[in-house]
């Protein structure tokens, strides 16, 4: 099969490799879309893998086209969406359901093949089924909003309060959206320059504030009529975003951190003090699982694409690149102006 190879370091090769079969419980998935994860680049462009070669590619769609031994025959043809972490399903963690927090997963696109590719396999229970309801475009963004489903799942929203997304990349807008279906409509989301608010007004979210402008805090506080936000996501994982998310919420508000840092986050002791004195609650999230597998989030995701409350418009694809031009797709995220929405790769553009 054809597959777009990670050879070496910035490096991507259009290449023929051998097409995997499925062992005893897996299914062969012949690929159509794969988004570029923010996870992705530096593994392309600076090599952060655990081996060469390596084909990436975790957040996709496509058709299940062969089963494996002990799989049901009646899945040959079904359209899914790739779940990307393969827990071990038996330390701790995961025997309470906590797949994330596996310290022995296998993943794919990182730790095994991935999607960038004519056809991946994957284990049977790693390919969940969407419906006519829902497109292949949209199936290849099933992962990135479970992660953001995730984070509004730990933070326990509850309906009718308020929230300030930090940060409106994909994830940020498919938050956004996604609030939407858990009753909360004063939402305000943040992004750094206003010549960047497409996606997001593309989605219908009227409440953006550029984060760059003076003044921009209370702006967007008056922007939702509080003093303070009830729920506060930051999806950017920028140092400044994070001390700034403190500042955003209101009394006992809850601060849920999606985003992950590059850089060292430092905190003046005003800054911390801000924890305190108003008894903050602050939550980590990382992935998008739970029990039963794969978790609320997937059953979510799939229930507000397909009622429309999330949607993924023409503003929210930067680009779709065929196979062959993965490696272009990539230096992408090297132009000066920076990418604009979700880079898609199309296996079947080949």
């Amino acid at each position: 099969m054809k597959a777009a190879v990670l050879k070496s370091t910035n490096n991507i090769v259009f290449d023929e490799i051998e097409t995997p079969e499925p062992r005893a419980g897996e299914v062969r998935i012949k690929v159509h879309y794969t988004g570029i994860c923010g996870s992705d680049v530096p593994r392309a462009l600076e090599g952060k893998v655990h081996n060469f070669p390596l084909v990436l590619g975790h957040e996709f769609s496509g058709r299940i086209d062969k089963v494996g031994a002990g799989v049901d025959e009646a899945l040959v043809g079904q359209r899914v969406s790739g779940i990307p972490l393969i827990p071990c399903m038996e330390c701790e963690d995961c025997a309470e359901g906590h797949y994330s927090l596996c310290k022995t997963y296998g993943f794919i696109g990182s730790r095994s093949d991935g999607s960038m590719a004519e056809y991946v396999v994957v284990p049977a229970s790693n390919a969940y089924p969407i419906g006519d309801d829902v497109t292949d475009l949209q199936g290849a963004f099933y992962e990135p909003t479970t992660v953001a489903i995730h984070g509004i799942e730990l933070a326990e929203v509850k309906p009718g309060s308020s929230c300030i997304v930090v940060g409106s990349g994909t994830i940020g807008v498919l938050l956004a959206q996604a609030l939407r279906g858990y009753g909360v409509d004063n939402i305000v989301v943040t992004k750094r320059v206003t010549t960047t608010f497409g996606p997001a007004q593309s989605v219908g979210i009227e409440n953006i504030v550029a984060s760059s402008e003076e003044g921009w805090q209370q702006k967007a506080l008056d922007m939702a009529g509080v003093r303070g936000f009830d729920y506060v996501f930051d999806t950017a994982g920028n140092p400044s975003t994070i001390l700034h998310s403190f500042e955003m919420a209101g009394n006992r508000g809850t601060v849920c951190f999606v985003g992950t840092p590059k850089r060292d986050v430092v905190f003046t002791s005003k800054q911390w003090e801000l924890i305190n004195r108003k008894e903050l609650k602050l939550i980590g999230s990382w992935m998008s699982y739970s029990a039963p597998w794969p978790g609320v989030e997937w059953d979510r995701a799939d229930e507000l694409f397909a009622n429309g409350t999330i949607k993924v418009t023409d503003e929210m694809i930067d680009s779709v690149y065929p196979m062959f031009k993965a490696q272009e797709a990539f230096q992408r995220f090297q132009a000066s102006h920076g990418t604009h929405g979700k880079v898609i790769i199309d296996s079947q553009g080949v």
